[in-house]
């Protein structure tokens, strides 16, 4: 006759946020975690007076979710990406066994920059610059967030 546990016990959801480092180790007991990556925001674009227009608002980062088997214990490597500066594109944010997700493009002066490819975005881009205003904003960092259960 097996015994079990009374009360049933059941797993407890826990969610990590990423912002900086380099390195996460895999809890005791945790053999696969879902992983959200977003890529640096792209700064957005400066005030134009070649074309006498204000900047667009730099792109959001790729968003990627993705499942990955793990090993308790394990040291796993990563990269966040930084957003880029005002005209500048958002950098790359990275999780080892999982694809990466590429930074926004820049704002440009006279139409918005391609946002960055495959997948949806997160909302990390920079704001325009204006005529009165030439300045633009830099774009938001990038992120990784870790989910699993124990």
């Amino acid at each position: 006759m097996a015994i079990s546990s009374y009360p049933p016990v059941t797993p407890k959801r826990t969610v990590v946020t990423l912002t900086s480092g380099t390195s996460w180790t895999v809890p005791t007991a945790v053999t696969s975690i879902i992983v959200t990556l977003i890529g640096g925001g792209g700064g957005g674009g400066s005030y134009s007076s070649v074309y006498s227009s204000d900047g667009s608002d730099g792109h959001a980062g790729q968003l990627i979710r993705t499942t990955i088997t793990t090993t308790p214990g394990a040291s796993i490597s990563y990269a966040i990406g930084a957003g880029g500066a005002a005209d500048g594109t958002g950098g790359t944010t990275s999780f080892t066994g999982a694809t990466s997700a590429v930074g926004g493009n820049r704002g440009n002066g006279t139409s918005p920059a391609a946002a960055g490819t495959l997948g949806t975005t997160a909302n990390n881009g920079g704001g325009q610059g204006t005529y009165l205003s030439t300045s633009a904003s830099a774009g938001g960092a990038g992120l990784i967030e870790i989910e699993y259960w124990v």
